[in-house]
């Protein structure tokens, strides 16, 4: 059997839109911690070290920890454990007010089914978990939610579901991690601790997942690199833009290389809100896509697969020997042409050699670039020839 995938489920924030209470949350946040089952034993363990040493006998809260360095120091130890975090973050704030949602049972509902359609397309198989004890209004619908829309097999057993299957231990892990991404994105909560926050956690997050879908939830903190080009909102709201298109299109399909394109999307833009201006490597993201895949991508069908696709299909994806981003300035935008100019002109210059020896040898008889279909690198080496001449 597969090695299973558990997600233990956590919230933070409320259900209220009566944001004149200053108690009232500005967002919404479901955070599931991604364990494998063999890892979830030990992992369970080495929770429990971590809680014993910083909280003794005490539940393991975020709201228990009021000093930001004590914080750290626990996500510090926590990063180094065999977990990953798969998050929705929902500014209630951007829904429209005559949209419906804006009532709590209904505002429930809508995210129970939005959240189980991307878990469904993203996880082919899922063993959830929630706390049983107290558990809140959104958990427990959610729950109901999905054991009527779960097949059991023979041994009743749900590939996708909850199997009544527990760990107070990772459940806690999941509300300190609600919790710490709380303080980034709730307005009352806000903090200038969070950057580093983030900084310490950011290699365990698959996708942060932001709704609603607008280009302008991915401009907080932004800054131009280049503070002159009154051109960079343009690219930025393209790139976004392009690419929410593009999630939204393709968000049903079954196909496993667009699953994997629509996964890379969210962490590009996932990256975006978070480090705009910073590349990322290319084995960071294939860490981060093979972590909830059992058959691994590798580096070249990452690029030949998945990212030239994507830019066939018109998406902007920016790329140096950094890594890949999506562009918010034209620098990022020159990046890109850069380096595939390093790639593309000495190809182009190798055919053209290849040409000329081939003319040569057969007295101009047998040009290799004839055929129609090889007619566009014919006009282009003509034209770098008569550049040169000139």
């Amino acid at each position: 059997m597969n090695d299973i995938q558990f997600a233990f489920l956590e919230e933070s924030g409320d259900y209220s839109f009566d944001f004149e209470n200053n108690d009232v949350s500005t967002h919404f946040i479901i955070v599931a911690i991604l364990a494998k089952e063999s890892n979830k034993e030990w992992l369970e363990r080495e929770v429990e070290k971590v809680r014993q040493k910083y909280f003794q006998t005490e539940e393991m809260q975020s709201d228990r920890i009021d000093n930001p360095h004590l914080r750290i120091q626990l996500l510090n130890e926590l990063k180094e454990l065999p977990f990953n975090i798969y998050a929705y973050v929902i500014d209630k704030r951007k829904i429209r007010e005559d949209s419906g949602i804006t009532f709590e049972k209904t505002f429930i509902k809508y995210m129970n089914r939005l959240i189980y359609d991307d878990l469904k397309r993203t996880f082919d198989q899922l063993d959830l978990v929630l706390n049983q004890q107290g558990t809140k209004e959104f958990m427990t619908e959610f729950k109901t939610y999905i054991t009527e829309k779960s097949i059991p097999d023979l041994f009743n057993y749900s590939s996708f579901g909850f199997n009544n299957r527990t760990s107070e231990n990772l459940l806690q892990l999941a509300n300190i991690i609600a919790g710490t991404i709380a303080i980034g994105y709730d307005q009352n909560q806000d903090s200038e601790h969070y950057p580093l926050f983030n900084k310490i956690i950011k290699k365990k997050i698959v996708a942060i997942n932001l709704w609603p879908q607008n280009y302008k939830n991915y401009l907080h903190d932004y800054i131009s690199r280049n503070q002159d080009s009154l051109f960079d909102e343009v690219i930025f709201k393209q790139s976004v833009n392009l690419t929410l298109q593009y999630l939204e299109k393709n968000k049903k399909s079954e196909d496993l290389d667009e699953k994997i394109r629509i996964d890379l999307l969210k962490f590009l833009l996932f990256n975006l809100r978070e480090n705009p201006n910073e590349y990322v490597y290319t084995q960071e993201i294939l860490d981060n896509l093979n972590a909830i895949r059992m058959n691994k991508i590798n580096h070249h069908y990452f690029r030949s697969n998945i990212v030239s696709k994507l830019r066939d299909s018109g998406l902007l994806i920016a790329s140096s020997n950094k890594g890949y981003k999506l562009p918010v300035c034209l620098s990022d935008l020159y990046d890109f042409v850069n380096l595939s100019s390093l790639t593309i002109h000495p190809m182009l210059q190798r055919i053209s050699k290849c040409r000329n020896q081939i003319l040569l040898a057969t007295n101009n008889e047998i040009d290799i670039l004839e055929n129609n279909e090889f007619e566009y690198l014919k006009r282009i080496i003509e034209m770098e020839k008569l550049m040169v001449t000139e």
